[in-house]
C-alpha cells in the first residue's frame, strides 16, 4: 500500500479540485450532490495515504524507529499508535458514511 501512496493524494486533490470547481461555476443543487460524493472521494484516499505514512514496517512515522516517535517511551508510543488508529478508522466512517448522508439530508 505505502507503494500507492501518491494515487491516494492525487485522488484527494482531485476531489478537492472538483469540490472547488463545483462551488464555483455549479448551481446549488449541483453544489450540493458534489458535496456529498466529495467527501468519500477526499476522505478515505487521505485516511489511506496517512495510513501508509504513519504505520508503514518500516518508514513509517509512527513506528518505534522513527526519528520522533522511536526517542518516546514504549507505553507512550503504544498510545499514539492506539489513538493514530481510532482517528483513522473514525475519520473513514464518517468520510465515507456520515458525510455523504448528511450532505444530502441538508439539500
Amino acid at each position: 500500500m505505502f507503494s500507492r501512496r501518491w494515487w491516494f493524494l492525487g485522488v484527494s486533490v482531485v476531489g478537492i479540485a472538483l469540490l472547488f470547481a463545483a462551488f464555483t461555476y455549479g448551481s446549488f443543487q449541483t453544489a450540493g450532490v458534489v458535496v456529498a460524493l466529495a467527501g468519500p472521494v477526499i476522505f478515505v484516499p487521505w485516511a489511506l495515504l496517512c495510513a501508509c505514512v504513519w504505520f508503514h514496517p518500516e518508514r513509517g512515522n509512527l513506528q518505534p524507529g522513527s526519528k520522533v516517535i522511536g526517542k518516546l517511551p514504549s507505553a507512550v508510543q503504544t498510545g499514539v499508535r492506539w489513538y493514530a488508529a481510532l482517528f483513522l478508522a473514525l475519520f473513514v466512517i464518517v468520510g465515507a458514511l456520515v458525510w455523504p448522508v448528511l450532505s444530502l439530508a441538508w439539500l
